[in-house]
């Protein structure tokens, strides 16, 4: 009988017991929910980290892919001032032979939109978005060799009565150019690299792109090298001198991430560009870029 009594006394918990588990219990849950909270929130940055990364490699390899065929003066090696286009009232548009159709086949408002250089951001004095209208001479359809130019940054390619072929090219071969105008667009709030063709169309390259500055190389009269902007490049008239070109980007993450939101400055290259508070991750990419077609004539 004692022994039943002694079991009866030793079985269950008190209440003081039961409270410290359930305090113990509620520090335990409170510990799993802020490592998932903070899991969470880590895998949400790390996601956008690699869209980040992928975006600016697209970005990059497009520009530079672009960016190389200023320039070039085809394998007919015509004369050809400038690697790029800095006024904005200056891209000519003849007619190609037969008078069909013209160099440039977009109708009149997208030959507008490759006049365009720079856009600005938030008035005359805001940070300005680079823009940069890329020439080179249009090889001959009717000459298929290797290393040949025949399309635009868009795949559009130039018919033969438009190209620099001698007999069925256009009247003057050294006109038989093609454009390709890279700009950021920002329609609908997106941020979105662009090329757009004067054989083809337009379309997104690159996603989730904030910003866009270039500088230019160019080998003065005395030898030496220096990087200027297109105003310096302009002002000096020094665009039949461009060899190279340094490319900046400024991408943004896709979605808010971070926990406060805050502005943030960044500096491309020469120009300080200032971010409207968010919550948004931004990372700077730049790449250098030699002009194959220019460089070796300036040295």
């Amino acid at each position: 009988m004692r022994q039943q009594a002694s079991l009866r006394r030793n079985a269950g918990l008190s209440l003081i017991e039961l409270m410290v588990s359930m305090v113990i219990g509620l520090f335990l849950i409170g510990g799993l929910v802020n490592v998932y909270i903070s899991t969470k929130g880590t895998d949400s940055i790390r996601t956008e980290v690699t869209a980040m990364e992928e975006s600016a490699r697209i970005a990059l390899a497009s520009i530079r892919q672009i960016v190389s065929h200023a320039g070039y003066p085809s394998m007919r090696n015509l004369h050809l001032d400038a690697p790029f286009y800095a006024e904005t009232d200056d891209i000519p548009n003849p007619d190609c032979r037969g008078g069909s159709e013209t160099l440039v086949s977009s109708s009149a408002s997208s030959i507008n939109i490759l006049n365009k250089k720079t856009e600005q951001i938030g008035g005359s004095t805001g940070a300005k978005r680079d823009a940069v209208v890329v020439i080179s001479i249009a090889d001959s359809p009717n000459e298929p060799l290797a290393g040949q130019i025949l399309k635009d940054c868009m795949e559009g390619e130039i018919p033969l009565a438009c190209s620099s072929d001698e007999d069925d090219g256009m009247y003057t071969p050294a006109d038989a150019k093609l454009y390709s105008y890279l700009h950021i667009s920002t329609a609908d709030g997106g941020r979105a690299l662009r090329c757009k063709g004067s054989r083809g169309g337009t379309q997104p390259l690159a996603e989730n792109i904030e910003n866009m500055q270039f500088l230019y190389g160019v080998i003065n009269n005395d030898g030496s090298y220096q990087y200027r902007n297109a105003e310096a490049i302009t002002a000096n008239s020094q665009w039949g001198l461009v060899v190279s070109v340094q490319a900046a980007i400024l991408v943004r993450s896709e979605k808010e991430v971070l926990e406060k939101s805050e502005s943030k400055v960044f500096v491309l290259l020469d120009e300080e560009i200032t971010i409207a508070a968010d919550k948004r991750l931004y990372r700077v990419y730049t790449t250098s870029i030699v002009l194959p077609n220019r460089a070796f004539r300036e040295l």
